[in-house]
C-alpha cells in the first residue's frame, strides 16, 4: 500500500512540475509575441481612461494600432497560430473597451463644457470661451 501511495505522490508531483513548466513556456511565447507590447499598451490605456484629460486624442494611438494591425494580420491569416488569433482579438477587444470606456466620458465633459459656458452667460461674463468636445469640435 505504501507504494502506491508513495507512486501517486510522485506522479502528481510530477504532473504539478510539468504544469510549472507548460505555464513558464506559455508565459515565454506570449511575452516574446510582437504583439504583446501593443497589448500592453492597449491595457494600460484602457486603465488610463478614468484619468480625464484635454488633450485626449478620440481616434487614440490605439485605435490606429488596431486598424493597422487589422490590415497587417488578415494579410497573413494563413499561417496564424491559435496564439496569433488570440492576441489580435485580446488587442481589438482592449480597444473596444477603451473607445467605450471613454465615450460616457467625453459626453460627461461635453455637458459640463455647455453647462460652464450657459454659467458664464448668466453671470455676465464678457467674452464666453466657446464649449468644446475633447476632439475640438465647439458645440455653439
Amino acid at each position: 500500500m505504501e507504494g502506491a501511495l508513495s507512486s501517486s505522490t510522485t506522479y502528481k508531483e510530477k504532473e504539478k512540475q510539468e504544469n510549472v513548466e507548460d505555464h513558464e513556456i506559455l508565459k515565454n511565447r506570449i511575452s516574446t509575441h510582437p504583439l504583446y507590447g501593443l497589448l500592453v499598451e492597449a491595457h494600460l490605456d484602457c486603465l488610463k481612461v478614468g484619468g480625464i484629460s484635454g488633450d485626449l486624442d478620440l481616434e487614440g494611438d490605439v485605435s490606429r494600432d488596431m486598424k493597422q494591425l487589422d490590415k497587417k494580420y488578415k494579410a497573413s491569416e494563413n499561417r496564424q497560430s491559435d496564439l496569433d488569433h488570440f492576441m489580435e482579438a485580446y488587442c481589438l477587444a482592449l480597444g473596444k473597451l477603451k473607445e467605450a470606456m471613454e465615450e460616457p466620458q467625453q459626453t460627461s465633459m461635453a455637458f459640463i463644457s455647455n453647462m460652464h459656458l450657459q454659467l458664464k452667460e448668466l453671470t455676465g461674463s464678457h467674452q464666453p470661451e466657446p464649449a468644446t468636445s475633447l476632439s475640438g469640435e465647439s458645440y455653439n
